[in-house]
């Protein structure tokens, strides 16, 4: 018992700020809470949340950078990199903006296996971290002084990611094709009742940001009965980017699109395109997840990096940069920091359970099986 306090002594004296002080805070900081018309209160405890121990500090001097995989633009994500290079000086973020699934989370894996890493921080993997977790590619992050911040419920048993933001993946509509009394109460209403039939719904083969939630919570059966069901509609089946997918639902080109977030459809709402954002019951929550590269050898640059988005300052930088809504637990239901709220409040949640990654790997292969069958005809 007398060790096992020693040594809790030793880790806390190891804890270092990396600011000087409280009041402290990068002028980029200074500038995003003005721009997002907030007090500084609102990072309380932001001191606690960045303090590493000192060893990383050192390390990451050695090491001098971090390599970064995200969906985020470039343009965006300079919001993002001049609170970093303030914050820690002494690290080079090489960021990349890898929007295409294949090249953000299948090059790296498939180099991982070659002896190679060619990348040591990614973002959205998309559902295919079973596929880094048999290959043994990803590091646990427990060990991060932030790793307490987002929900419990969106950790995972083996720590090997971490929620950096949080979507509600539901229906983008065209609000001038679609009445409010058209739209499904739940998602089985979405195939009951034909109203989105016959090409009128844009379907994007990212099942796993809405359907993996649902099909978890109700079982295989229910899933897959669901999966035919849906294609069975005779939806759009297209491959463009989420974004992308949403504009052409502002321009007419379908009456709705399965899945769109609502920090997607807010912004454009606000410029004027005729989008709205619809939430049948049950809702999926979802997290966009942060994973650290094994082997890298960047390791403890990329452990300070990932802490610093779990913060209230990199949670809050996020959601600046790119409408996203933090995954922090003291932000994800902050109604300054989420579009739509109406469209959550009150209803049933599906959030994924301890069986998610196999639940995941069922449903992406029999989704793919229905969208190679359907593409095919």
């Amino acid at each position: 018992m007398k060790i096992t306090r020693l040594l809790a002594a030793a880790a806390a004296i190891a804890l270092v700020p990396l600011v000087a002080g409280a009041a402290e805070l990068p002028k980029s900081t200074v500038k995003m809470l003005k721009a997002l018309k907030m007090d500084a209160s609102i990072l309380s405890g932001l001191d606690k949340e960045l303090a590493v121990p000192q060893a990383w500090v050192d390390a990451a001097k050695k090491e001098g950078e971090v390599r970064i995989y995200t969906t985020t633009r470039n343009k965006r994500w300079k919001k993002i990199g001049d609170i970093l290079k303030e914050r820690y000086p002494f690290i080079k973020f090489n960021h990349s903006s890898v929007r295409g699934a294949t090249r953000r989370w299948v090059r790296p894996l498939a180099a991982f296996k070659e002896g190679r890493v060619i990348v040591d921080v990614i973002m959205d993997l998309s559902g295919n971290v079973f596929q880094y977790r048999e290959a043994g590619a990803l590091i646990p992050l427990n060990d991060l002084p932030g790793y307490g911040n987002f929900p419990e419920f969106a950790r995972l048993p083996d720590h090997l990611t971490v929620a950096v933001r949080s979507r509600y993946w539901c229906i983008g509509y065209n609000t001038k094709l679609v009445k409010k009394s058209d739209l499904p109460k739940t998602w089985d209403d979405v195939v009951k009742n034909k109203r989105f039939a016959n090409k009128k719904l844009a379907l994007a083969n990212r099942a796993n940001l809405w359907l993996l939630n649902v099909w978890d919570q109700r079982g295989d059966a229910w899933g897959k009965d669901y999966t035919v069901k849906l294609f069975g509609l005779d939806p759009q089946l297209r491959k463009e980017g989420m974004s992308a997918i949403l504009n052409l639902v502002g321009l007419g080109e379908a009456d709705a699109v399965i899945p769109a977030a609502m920090n997607r459809v807010g912004p454009l709402a606000k410029k004027g395109v005729p989008v709205g954002h619809h939430c049948p019951e049950p809702v999926p929550y979802t997290v966009s997840d942060m994973a650290v590269m094994n082997k890298s050898p960047n390791t403890h640059a990329a452990k300070i990096f990932v802490n610093w988005f779990l913060s209230k300052e990199g949670q809050m930088a996020q959601f600046w940069a790119n409408s996203s809504t933090p995954a922090h637990k003291e932000f994800y239901t902050n109604k300054n920091f989420i579009f739509y709220p109406e469209q959550v409040a009150g209803k049933k949640m599906a959030v994924l359970g301890p069986d998610a990654p196999k639940t995941d790997k069922t449903l992406t292969d029999f989704w793919n099986e229905q969208w190679t069958k359907k593409a095919g005809k």
